[in-house]
């Protein structure tokens, strides 16, 4: 889809991890009660059962890894791998901890993932760090040869031709396994041609909510106040940059109105942050624009 300049769409996955119950400010707390986490079976048939989308957006986090390797069996038990429903799961900031920010991508990498969504970035040797890590020793990386069984069974290869496959696009340009470079922070859009230029970078994404907080000021109130001008052309040079060098841009949408206007200025990497019938309806949208087919919406 990269190749062809054709939009990509991604979509939430189904729960598969139980959410605490919430109670209103103020209310008394009530009797603690068994926590009944979603059915992994049907969590993964809801997902197989769902072939519009490109790429699926994962909350993964160390709290819920093992869940999410039960949920990546049932995947594969329903008929789904990685090839048909790839993983994207954002890291930890590489330039607060590089070390655990790096331990936990290769982490996911041996989880199975595919896409890897890096957040707050602000220089391209941040995408260095990150790049070696995604590496394995034999290709120039300090990835280790091991470990990878889980991410091989998903992606349903030997672990040979995981070895072989399991590498950078497009860097290799026979590689499966790719970068999304959040820019989220006023470095990085000051920053954001040199993060574009990136020969291992096919995706610039705005990390919009966080932009936006930090396009903020205090009013005389003490509340913080979005400001719209510097957010619209902090938004506009991301998008200037990835038209530049040629690259994929990405933004959050959560519907089919919010997918036609971005497409119209350019934007064609999509992080649907819901999994609903908005959702759903906008996925339908972007693949009709881009030409491709809707069977089975």
């Amino acid at each position: 889809l990269l190749e062809h300049d054709l939009a990509v769409m991604g979509v939430m996955h189904p729960a598969y991890v139980a959410r605490a119950p919430r109670r209103a400010p103020g209310a008394e707390e009530a009797p603690a009660e068994p926590v009944v986490q979603p059915d992994l079976g049907e969590a993964a048939g809801e997902l197989v059962a769902y072939e519009l989308g490109d790429y699926v957006l994962n909350n993964y986090s160390p709290q819920t890894a093992d869940r999410y390797r039960g949920f990546m069996e049932a995947i594969v038990e329903a008929g789904g791998s990685a090839r048909t429903h790839p993983f994207m799961a954002k890291i930890p900031i590489i330039h607060d901890d590089p070390a655990g920010s790096t331990q936990a991508l290769v982490d996911q990498l041996n989880d199975g993932q595919v896409i890897v969504a890096m957040q707050e970035v602000e220089t391209a040797e941040e995408i260095d760090q990150a790049v070696a890590a995604m590496r394995f020793t034999s290709a120039g990386g300090t990835r280790p040869e091991s470990g990878f069984e889980r991410a091989a069974a998903y992606w349903g290869v030997s672990g040979d031709e995981y070895l072989e496959k399991a590498d950078v696009w497009p860097l290799n340009p026979d590689g499966e396994l790719l970068i999304t470079a959040i820019v989220e922070s006023e470095a990085g859009v000051a920053n954001v041609r040199e993060i574009a230029a990136h020969p291992a970078i096919p995706i610039v994404t705005v990390g919009a909510g966080t932009l936006g907080w930090v396009m903020a000021s205090v009013d005389e109130n003490g509340e913080r106040v979005r400001d719209q001008e510097a957010f619209d052309a902090a938004v506009a040079e991301i998008l200037a940059a990835c038209k530049e060098f040629e690259k994929s841009c990405g933004y959050p949408a959560n519907n089919a109105a919010e997918v036609e206007a971005l497409m119209e200025d350019g934007w064609d990497f999509f992080i649907m942050q819901r999994r609903n019938q908005d959702a759903f309806d906008a996925v339908i949208t972007g693949r009709q624009l881009s030409g491709r087919p809707v069977e089975g919406s």
